[in-house]
Order: C-alpha cells, then sequence, then structure tokens
C-alpha cells in the first residue's frame, strides 16, 4: 500500500484503544482517510496471537521475541528491598490484546462514576459495553444482567474446555466464604467466584484481538485506512498550538551519525495520541506538551504547560504461589515443559471448541473483599484507605484471584509433578508512579519510576489475599503440597511453614507405591488420596509470619500490565492533561484515546476498559467531525463462519 503524506486523521498507536478509533473513523466514512502508525508489527494470521493457549511465550523477555518492550524502573526501589521492577508493554498491532492472559473481565460501575467527567458515569458507558461485545453462546452461561452485549465485534467465550480443577477452586472457595457467582462481571458484583469468561471466540479457536476486530475487518473492505507498522511516533507537529500532522521514525533505531531520520504525515482534521500510558506522554513532552521546567531543560520549545503529563502512573500488583497437585490433574505442564509428544497432541487437535491451545487454562477465580475480622488485622494504612475509597462502594473488590491450571513459571527450574498456580492481583493500589522522557531523541530510554508499594497500604491486601488463596489450595481435592521456591520463607517451626519435599530425594528413599502428595508432613498412597474435607482450621500467622510475606512481597511482586493515568482526564489546575472529550489542554486538534486519561484506578483487566476508551473516544471524534457511527452487519471477511454456526454468532 503506498501511504499518502496527508491524510484527515492520524491514529498513534495500535493498542486496543487506537485500533478502535481507526476501525471506527474509517468504517464511519469510506472519504474520510486515516492512518493507523504502530511501532510494532503486523499481528496478522500470526499463530503466536491468534492461537490462544501460547500466551505464555508472549510474555518472555529471552533476546528473540519483540511482541513486548520493556521498561524498567531506573532506579533501584527500597520498597522492593533493592529491586527494579520490570513493565512489558506490548509491541504488536493489537497491544495487549494480541499477547495477554485473555481474561475478560469489568470495571466496577463506581470506578466510572469516580472519574466525575461529564458524559462518563457507568450508565453513560453501558451502551459502548453493550456495543463493543459479541457473547458468543448467550455468555455460554446465565445471567440475570442485561449489560453484556451480543452482537459486537468482540468475542468472549469460555474457550476451549474448562479444566476439572476449575471447579475443585470454586468448590474450595466456597468453603472459605467465598461464594459462587454466575456473573461477576455485572458491575456491581465485588465478592463471588465465578467461571472466568475470555476473549476467545469459540466457534474458531482464536483469540480476539482488538486488530482483527476493527482494523483488518475494515481494510479488507475499505482503502481509506492506511496501515504503518514498526514505526514509533516520535512527535506532534504543530503549528502555533494546533495540531497538524506527526514525524515518526523507524521502531528499531537506525540513526547515522547521531541524527534521527524521521518521516512527516499531515493530518487535516485530527491526530490522536493512543500509544499507552507509557508511550502517549513521551510523545507529548518531545512535542512540547508537558511540564515547562522539563521541556526547557531539554531544550524543547513549549507549546502547553502541562504538570500532570508523566505523573500519577497507576498499575495492578500481582504475585503469584505455586501448589502440588495429583498427577491425574489436567494441567499445562507437560507441554509447557517441552514434552513432544503432548506438545505435538495439542498443535494437531482439529476441534476449536475442545483444544487445548484454544483456551488459556485460567478457568476460574474470584473478586472479594474482607470481614469486619479480617480488616483489624490489616493495619491501619489499608483501615485508613478502606474508610476512604472502598466501604462505601460496595461494588469495588479489593483483591482478585485466580487459578492457572499449571506452573505459570520457567519449568526448567522445576522439579517433576504437576501444578497449579494461584495469582493474587491488587486491583486499587494506592501507589503512584511516575515516566518522563530524558532527551528529545525518540530512541534514548525515558526516566521511569513504577511507584511500586511505596505506598505502605498496598502490603496488607496483598498478605491477605496470599492466606486467603492458601486457604482454597488447601481445601482443594487435587492438592498435594506447595511448592516451597514460590512462596514466602516461614521459620521452620512456625505453623505457617510451608510443606514441601525434594522430589528427586524422594524417589530415592520412599518405597514404590507411595506418590509425592504432602499435606501438613504426611504421606498418602494411591488409594488413600489426600482429604481437603478434614480441613477445618485457617493456618495460624504470627508477626513473623507477616512480615516474612511483605518480604516475600517486596521481593516478588510484579505487574499485571495493567498501566494508566498519565495524562489524566481531570481539571488542569488539578494536574490534567484532557477534558472530558478527550482534547489536550492548551492545543487544538490533538486529543488522547487510550488509559493515560484515567485519574483513577480501575478494577478490571484493562482491555475491556481500553476498547470502552475507544469506543468513547471514536464517538467523541465522529461528533466533532459531523459523522456518526456506523455498525457493520456482515461477518468479519477474513474470519469464515464455521459449518453450522450462524452468521450472528461471528464477530463483527
Amino acid at each position: 500500500m503506498v501511504h499518502p503524506q496527508e491524510v484527515d486523521v492520524i491514529v498513534c498507536g495500535g493498542g486496543p484503544a487506537g485500533c478502535v478509533v481507526a476501525g471506527r473513523l474509517a468504517y464511519a466514512d469510506p472519504n474520510l482517510k486515516v492512518m493507523l502508525i504502530e511501532g510494532g508489527s503486523n499481528n496478522r494470521d500470526d499463530p503466536w496471537v491468534y492461537r490462544p493457549g501460547i500466551y505464555v511465550k508472549n510474555m518472555q523477555r529471552d533476546g528473540i521475541n519483540d511482541k513486548a518492550t520493556f521498561y524498567t524502573d531506573t532506579m533501584e526501589s527500597s520498597h522492593l528491598r533493592g529491586r527494579r521492577s520490570i513493565v512489558p508493554c506490548a509491541n504488536i498491532l493489537g497491544g495487549g490484546s494480541s499477547i495477554n492472559f485473555q481474561m475478560y473481565t469489568r470495571a466496577s460501575a463506581s470506578d466510572w462514576d469516580d472519574f466525575k467527567s461529564e458524559g462518563w458515569t457507568c450508565q453513560d458507558l453501558v451502551p459502548l459495553m453493550k456495543r463493543v461485545e459479541l457473547q458468543l453462546e448467550n455468555y455460554q452461561k446465565p445471567s440475570n444482567s442485561d449489560t453484556h452485549g451480543y452482537e459486537g465485534p468482540i468475542a468472549i467465550s469460555n474457550g476451549g474446555q474448562i479444566t476439572p480443577v476449575a471447579h475443585d477452586f470454586l468448590r474450595a472457595s466456597h468453603a472459605i466464604g467465598v461464594p459462587f457467582s454466575d456473573d461477576i462481571q455485572d458491575l456491581t458484583t465485588a465478592h463471588g467466584a465465578e467461571i472466568w469468561a475470555k476473549y476467545i471466540n469459540r466457534h474458531t479457536g482464536r483469540r480476539s484481538d482488538a486488530a482483527t476486530a476493527y482494523v483488518h475487518s475494515v481494510m479488507d473492505v475499505q482503502n481509506n485506512l492506511f496501515l504503518r507498522t514498526n514505526a514509533r511516533v516520535s512527535r506532534v507537529i504543530f503549528e502555533g498550538n494546533k495540531a497538524v500532522g506527526v514525524a515518526y521514525v523507524p521502531s528499531r533505531n537506525r540513526a547515522h551519525g547521531g541524527k534521527v531520520h524521521e518521516t512527516i504525515v499531515k493530518a487535516k482534521k485530527y491526530v490522536v495520541l493512543s500509544s499507552g500510558t507509557l508511550g502517549t506522554p513521551q510523545i507529548l513532552e518531545r512535542s512540547g506538551v508537558g511540564a515547562a521546567d522539563l521541556l526547557k531543560k531539554l531544550d524543547i520549545k513549549v507549546v502547553s504547560d502541562l504538570p500532570g503529563v508523566g505523573e500519577q502512573y497507576q498499575d495492578h500488583y500481582t504475585t503469584l504461589s505455586l501448589y502440588r497437585v495429583s498427577n491425574d490433574t489436567f494441567t499445562t505442564d507437560d507441554f509447557l515443559r517441552g514434552d513432544k509428544q503432548t506438545q505435538m497432541e495439542a498443535s494437531q487437535q482439529p476441534s476449536p471448541e475442545k483444544a487445548r491451545l484454544s483456551s488459556n487454562c485460567i478457568d476460574a477465580g474470584f473478586k472479594i473483599r474482607p470481614t469486619e475480622e479480617e480488616l483489624k488485622e490489616m493495619g491501619p494504612e489499608f483501615n485508613k484507605l478502606w474508610n476512604e475509597y472502598f466501604k462505601d462502594k460496595p461494588d469495588k473488590p479489593v483483591m482478585f484471584g485466580s487459578i492457572v491450571s499449571g506452573a505459570y513459571a520457567d519449568h526448567t527450574l522445576l522439579p517433576p509433578g504437576k501444578y497449579v498456580t494461584m495469582f493474587q492481583y491488587l486491583e486499587y493500589p494506592a501507589s503512584r508512579g511516575k515516566i518522563h522522557i530524558q532527551s528529545s531523541n525518540p530512541y534514548v530510554e525515558p526516566f521511569f519510576d513504577s511507584g511500586f508499594m511505596n505506598n505502605k497500604a498496598d502490603f496488607a491486601p496483598i498478605r491477605w489475599s496470599y492466606k486467603k488463596t492458601r486457604e482454597v489450595a488447601r481445601r482443594m481435592d487435587a492438592f498435594r503440597g506447595e511448592l516451597a521456591s514460590h512462596h514466602p520463607h516461614f521459620h521452620p517451626a512456625s505453623p505457617a511453614a510451608v510443606k514441601d519435599i525434594d522430589i528427586k530425594t524422594a524417589k530415592e528413599i520412599l518405597p514404590n507405591g507411595l506418590t509425592v502428595g504432602i499435606h501438613m508432613g504426611t504421606w498418602h498412597r494411591p488409594s488413600e488420596p489426600y482429604d481437603a474435607s478434614k480441613v477445618h482450621e485457617d493456618i495460624k500467622y504470627t508477626e513473623e509470619d507477616d512480615k516474612a510475606i511483605d518480604d516475600w512481597i517486596s521481593d516478588h511482586v510484579e505487574t499485571t500490565w495493567h498501566s494508566l493515568g498519565t495524562c489524566a482526564m481531570k481539571p488542569r489546575e488539578e494536574g490534567g492533561v484532557v477534558d472530558h472529550r478527550l482534547n489536550v489542554f492548551g492545543t487544538t486538534n490533538l486529543k488522547c484515546v487510550d488509559l493515560s486519561i484515567c485519574p483513577d484506578n480501575l478494577g478490571t483487566n484493562t482491555y475491556s476498559s481500553a476498547l470502552l476508551v475507544g469506543e468513547k473516544g471514536a464517538d467523541l471524534l465522529l461528533e466533532d467531525l459531523g459523522l456518526k457511527v456506523r455498525l457493520p452487519h456482515a461477518p468479519v471477511p477474513h474470519a469464515p463462519v464455521p459449518k453450522g454456526v450462524a452468521a450472528t454468532q461471528q464477530p463483527r
């Protein structure tokens, strides 16, 4: 495709929100020329993208994978005991939707209401939520909620087969006081467990990514959407304070003699920044929009003095713990371990709804809030936050938890056996970070401070949720012990001490016929499996045990790839960067449309929220352009309808 030197609208960044904006605008008017510029490669028909079960590979930093860019803290953090956190960001068309865990989660109603911005209440956004979703097979489970959609471009299902260990998890969760719910994504439920839906088209077995749904589908039938991949937007070009185009460079540094070779594209109507929470503020600052002191220091002409650019970085934090399960439990461990027979069988399964690789094997999870008794043990810092933020908003969960049917870890470092992974996710951290450029050169790494755990209030809920998921694991029928290397280092004499064994040693000393299942130091023959129903009391933890958990959190807490908040939508005098129509303060014809605009956190796996922000941004742009959204009424051209499947069940 020949790329024009001038278009009507330029969208900078091909993540979920950018794909929505580019696709909706181009489809609304075939005469409107739209260019989408993405720093990563094209995701179209890439098996590493569309096969849901191999998402783990896309998260690895191995020198081969180029689907993610890794931001590392510039300084060591005392809050992480001298560690530097690493935050991967997608570097591929479709953004995180092309490589993420595919977990379908929605923010709570109060999350959107907390934005306190005209047109952004939950009630305002529900119609757009419905517009996004194509819930295959009537949401695949009963739901009394009328907030779900059934004819949108994004397919959501349970994906492939649900592993039996998921039901084991739900039963054990109920035993510790987390009730089963048919739908905890109804915008109001904050304490319940469910079979977790996924961004997977059950009938094709493919991932539901934003580029396939919004970009490729339009480019297949129209010629007014121009896609430029492997190109990094360097800066916005201004005439006065009016955005009139962008300059971009090759994603790989090809500078010669220190010179950066830019390509200029003009925009007659709008420039839209959608390069994500960590990318958008850098483009703004290189363009002269940001804190004047910083820009002058870097010899960048100030277009708009906005000190809020790059500030208030937020994320969700996760820890994970591994548990041994019985050898007859279905897990992904043999596949991930590299067992050739298992991998061959998985790759050759023809039926999408039964294929192993058509699922992420994260089949169950919960949202939880602490009880009054549990709050008493969570310390003054968190209790203050609870009273100010959570107490009067019963729809906000404090933590998420989920189970992975396998070890989310490097299997070359694990003993033989089968495992499940318990993830604990902190949804509303009080900690904050920041990101700022250190040069006008787009290839120079920015200053980055993730801010992880720099507010003490964040330790208590993670500590609490570790204990909760540990109690769930102990009550599962499949439970056979704990992998000590993936748990806190408790004193050996403590009742909380992890019960584990060295597998190699066990094989040498145990007589034939004994399993490696261990619970509280006891052995079990195959005819005498561990009985989870006999677990009646929770583990008791001392102050020393809690300190061990907190140290473990500092040493192991990680990002969930849910960055947001660095270009907040709030008043300029409060550090805001965009107004309620996503216009950048002090400029014209420039909007930000991605999760950087969030003034507060969202309790969700953020793909759903990025799509929603994209739909809202597209509507605002169409209004400004005097156009209306046009909804397709035919299946995506390059996703053929399988035999026996109605066209209405396919992504649009």
